[in-house]
């Protein structure tokens, strides 16, 4: 994401910064943070983590719930947030085949919050929503272990991530579409307002009318369609009754 304002940087030298400037840093990163287009109940799970709320085995044994804080996966002593998401050789195993290299330049030592708060500085946004995603996804893989259930294979976790955050862009674009400015043209009739040189050079125009001798009646309807077919704008028929009795003769006659 790039952030404006560097939050690893201002977390790591936190105690050389005057408190005023490292919370106008923090309130700009949270901005663009809740400003990120992923669900929100995955950028919650990672506000979680980042304020080390998760319920991992330190915390679990913190409030008395578990006697012991070892990680269930691999044994090591100390299951905090950041070793369940980033270090333990499980999680581990996925970060890998993601290809995420930046893990590689931070310690093992690092929390959750600075973790991401690197990886807000060092990758782009998509890439940064995409780690946020993949975190989530690992989290929700460990809690099966809770619920006695068989862990994912790496590879079938990372098949799942990347279906998975395919469906959040797409849905995203998709909205982008939908958002387009709607106007009217003198008819009432809505069309989407596109940029006039991504428009086909030529359009077909399609009429059909119908006259109802029983009512004495005629229905008319247009569509303009751009050269590949799609559509661009509709009138839609309208059944109109032809009281003047010349001019119902005028418009049947030649008809069968």
């Amino acid at each position: 994401m790039k952030m404006r304002g560097s939050g690893y940087n201002t977390a790591m030298t936190l105690d050389k910064s005057l408190p005023s400037s490292a919370s106008d840093v923090f309130s700009t990163w949270w901005k663009q943070f809740w400003g990120l287009k992923i669900p929100r109940k995955i950028l919650h799970f990672a506000w979680r983590g980042f304020h080390e709320i998760l319920p991992t085995r330190i915390g679990l044994e913190k409030r008395k719930i578990v006697s012991n804080n070892s990680c269930e996966l691999c044994g090591f002593g100390g299951e905090s947030n950041a070793h369940a998401i980033f270090w333990c050789p499980f999680a581990q195993e996925i970060w890998k085949l993601l290809e995420f290299t930046f893990l590689h330049e931070v310690r093992e030592v690092i929390d959750f919050k600075n973790v991401i708060l690197y990886a807000a500085e060092v990758v782009e946004k998509d890439l940064f929503e995409k780690i946020i995603i993949s975190a989530w996804a690992i989290w929700t893989e460990r809690n099966k272990i809770t619920h006695g259930q068989h862990l994912g294979q790496p590879q079938q976790i990372v098949n799942w991530i990347d279906s998975y955050y395919g469906t959040v862009v797409s849905a995203r674009e998709g909205a982008k579409v939908s958002s387009l400015p709607i106007q009217r043209n003198r008819n009432n009739s809505e069309v989407l307002h596109r940029d006039p040189q991504e428009e086909q050079r030529h359009t077909i125009l399609m009429v059909d009318a119908a006259v109802l001798n029983n009512t004495s009646s005629v229905g008319l309807g247009a569509i303009i369609l751009s050269e590949d077919r799609r559509r661009l704008v509709g009138f839609p028929q309208r059944k109109a009754l032809v009281q003047n009795e010349k001019m119902y003769q005028t418009l049947t006659s030649g008809l069968p």
